[in-house]
């Protein structure tokens, strides 16, 4: 990362994110941006890179950022996770959740991380407030979790992040 501390990265995000809250739960979305760096951390990922790319992953999509913003202010390397986690895909519903799953078997392994928390927090609200769309929405993540298993092989497999996305994932098939 640049000169931006973790917390720079967090009231960027807080900034970009204003007036908007989860659909599933109402609550400010930076408790989403929140709880993917916690689970992130919990599991052991650390790195400022990480953490900023988490705080960041929705800026583009949802707000007025740029990546041009997030490279000047940021570095390239956190710019690039935040790009590899922006679904930017046209299309229908299926063809976007199709072109997202080969997009992110082939992204970074950080990038992935990132990911993995970002399924477990949205899965989590979203079978507890939105059971309606649950199964619609983790079926997705559960392509996303089969494709980046197939790159990415046992290494990903064994991972207690992986791991505990695809028993979020399961939830609604249960």
């Amino acid at each position: 990362m640049q000169v931006a501390t973790i917390q720079d990265v967090r009231d960027f995000a807080l900034a970009k994110h204003s007036g908007q809250v989860r659909r599933h739960d109402g609550r400010d979305y930076i408790a989403h941006l929140d709880g993917v760096v916690a689970i992130l951390v919990e599991h052991g990922h650390k790195s400022p890179d990480i953490i900023a790319a988490a705080f960041l992953h929705d800026t583009l999509e949802k707000s007025d950022t740029t990546m041009e913003s997030l490279i000047e202010t940021f570095g390239k390397d956190v710019a690039e996770l935040v790009y590899w986690l922006t679904d930017m895909e046209k299309e229908s519903r299926e063809v976007r959740a199709l072109q997202a799953a080969w997009r992110l078997a082939r992204a970074p392994w950080n990038a992935k991380l990132i990911k993995l928390a970002d399924i477990i927090d949205n899965g989590t609200a979203i079978v507890l407030y939105n059971p309606d769309f649950g199964p619609t929405f983790l079926e997705e993540k559960r392509l996303q979790l089969k494709m980046m298993a197939e790159v990415e092989g046992s290494r990903l497999l064994r991972l207690p992040l992986f791991q505990k996305a695809a028993i979020v994932t399961e939830s609604a098939s249960l």
